[in-house]
């Protein structure tokens, strides 16, 4: 239905936090078509858009901006509502149980793939060995994926399947794991992967597009109205050679995404990235649904694989202090042909040694090729040091962060880095105080893609260095208007405003004004994009 012909309708009786500071609470807003048309008191509304409307009573329930989640993996998310789902095992027994089950009716010749591992859970939380996965599974190739996607375990007829023996070299910014007798373990991390994922059959086009409608539908669910969504134009990343069939995997189901979509695009190749950005994923409109418009690029790993580059060794894995898994003076080259073509760039780094590499090169960048409002991001930027923090700002690059790795590491972390650089490690609050733009995002798959989740793990933080603990205003910034922002969209989303678009969400309670021990409960009565309504609660 055009906005011509729309008929407009009015939402009032609630609390509407617009996230613009100029008018931060209005008494009603209009909506014609996709875009929001009027807003202010009730009568006032009412005079704006004529005789003609339907009346919505919010019945003192709270509307919001929709929630902007600034960094996801949507087509590997699908893959967790098709292969054996990991995450909520708390024992090797387990593990070795649903592997076994799931054994039963699977092919002994095709790779059976177990996704979002996480021992952290367990009561000995230790990497299981290919010899653990022998045992479940003794007569089936089988690989296990850690939740973050950066190592993964494989068994010894998945390591023949894929052709990695005792005298097989660790890959450059990989690593394939020995004991101390020289026996593979069968943990592979970070490019070490790639030939274990080009063997993962792809399931049936019927049972792919089911699980992507399931996971559109839970990120609405969620409250989620727009995406940063990661999708690989090629072999490499945190989806190996499995990168490669994302983007005719999106052409295939795009009718099932219901969020608008920025897309962030990891290629080595800045040829195919331009080659991209036309329909169907770059409709060529500042308002269009699909827009490509970021670079993405890989520094190092990450806390739980032990591979991010880190100044001093891990603490409780002193012989390695991480890696790049790119030289940087190569990722150099493709940060300034992206830049000097106005691309923005965005760079997946963790560790303390990274984030100052990483903001190094971007400052050689912009000194070699000014260029103002760029809007660079460092993706995840874990670990930040005051110096760090200090050129940020003055750089001008973002800080895209992901609150739900709190809730997950919170327990585990001290151990991994020790107490000193926890207090530098998602410093949240620091960011802002130095003038950083904050903003937030799931990892999903890795994460949950909970918004609540997401604020509480900013406002509360399980009490991990509460004092980078932030007010839920920042913290809802950092999902609306910080997040458009990080897009170049706030001036068609991220606030309730006149002209934008109708991207909206309606929570049962005002966040403002909650206790922070009750975030959690918090509940997405309705979603609604442009315009439309595409969740609301039983």
């Amino acid at each position: 239905m055009s906005e011509k012909n729309s008929k407009p309708i009015i939402y009032y009786n609630g609390t509407i936090l617009t996230m613009n500071d100029d008018h931060f609470v209005v008494d009603a807003i209009a909506v014609v078509g996709e875009k929001i048309a009027a807003i202010g008191g009730l009568d006032e509304v009412k005079e704006k858009v004529g005789n003609e409307y339907e009346l919505i009573d919010l019945k003192g329930k709270t509307m919001l901006p929709g929630f902007i989640d600034c960094h996801l993996h949507p087509i590997l998310y699908t893959f967790y509502y098709i292969f054996p789902n990991l995450a909520n095992i708390n024992s090797l027994s387990e593990l070795k149980s649903i592997l076994s089950n799931a054994a039963k009716n699977w092919p002994t010749d095709k790779l059976l793939v177990g996704l979002n591992l996480c021992e952290e859970n367990f009561d000995t939380p230790i990497l299981p060995t290919r010899w653990d996965l022998d045992d479940a599974c003794p007569n089936h190739p089988v690989f296990v994926m850690r939740y973050d996607g950066h190592v993964g375990i494989a068994n010894t007829k998945a390591l023949k399947l894929a052709g990695i023996d005792e005298n097989t070299p660790s890959p450059e910014g990989g690593e394939i794991r020995k004991d101390e007798k020289g026996k593979l373990t069968g943990i592979l991390s970070e490019n070490a992967m790639a030939p274990m994922l080009s063997k993962i059959s792809l399931p049936e086009k019927a049972e792919l597009e089911k699980g992507a409608e399931k996971v559109f539908q839970k990120l609405a669910e969620n409250g989620i109205t727009s995406i940063h969504g990661i999708l690989h134009a090629e072999s490499g990343g945190e989806f190996g050679d499995m990168g490669a069939i994302e983007i005719p995997f999106l052409k295939t189901i795009i009718d099932k995404v219901l969020q608008n979509w920025y897309l962030i695009i990891f290629t080595n190749r800045l040829r195919k990235f331009m080659k991209l950005k036309k329909p169907p994923l770059d409709e060529g409109k500042h308002d269009g649904k699909f827009k490509i418009g970021c670079l993405k690029l890989f520094l190092d790993g990450t806390f739980g694989a032990k591979t991010a580059y880190m100044f001093e060794p891990f603490s409780d894995y002193p012989e390695s202090s991480g890696f790049c898994v790119v030289e940087p003076e190569e990722l150099y080259k493709q940060m300034k042909e992206a830049h000097e073509k106005g691309i923005q760039i965005a760079i997946h780094v963790i560790g303390d040694k990274g984030n100052r590499l990483i903001v190094d090169l971007f400052k050689r960048l912009l000194e070699e090729v000014p260029r103002p409002d760029h809007r660079h991001r460092i993706e995840h930027a874990s670990m930040l040091t005051k110096d760090v923090l200090e050129d940020m700002a003055k750089l001008g690059i973002i800080a895209s962060c992901q609150p739900p790795f709190i809730n997950s590491e919170y327990t585990w972390l001290e151990k991994r880095i020790g107490k000193e650089r926890c207090k530098y490690t998602y410093p949240m609050k620091s960011i802002i105080d130095a003038g950083v733009v904050l903003v937030s995002g799931s990892d999903c798959p890795v994460e949950d893609p909970s918004v609540i989740l997401g604020l509480h793990a900013l406002v509360n933080r399980n009490d991990f260095i509460p004092e980078e603990c932030i007010s839920m205003k920042e913290a809802l910034k950092t999902y609306t208007i910080n997040a458009a922002y990080a897009a170049f969209e706030e001036d068609i989303k991220g606030t309730i405003d006149v002209g934008k678009l109708a991207d909206l969400v309606i929570l049962d309670k005002n966040p403002l004004e909650i206790s922070k021990e009750n975030i959690k409960e918090l509940k997405i009565v309705e979603t609604i994009i442009r315009g439309k309504s595409v969740y609301r609660s039983s």
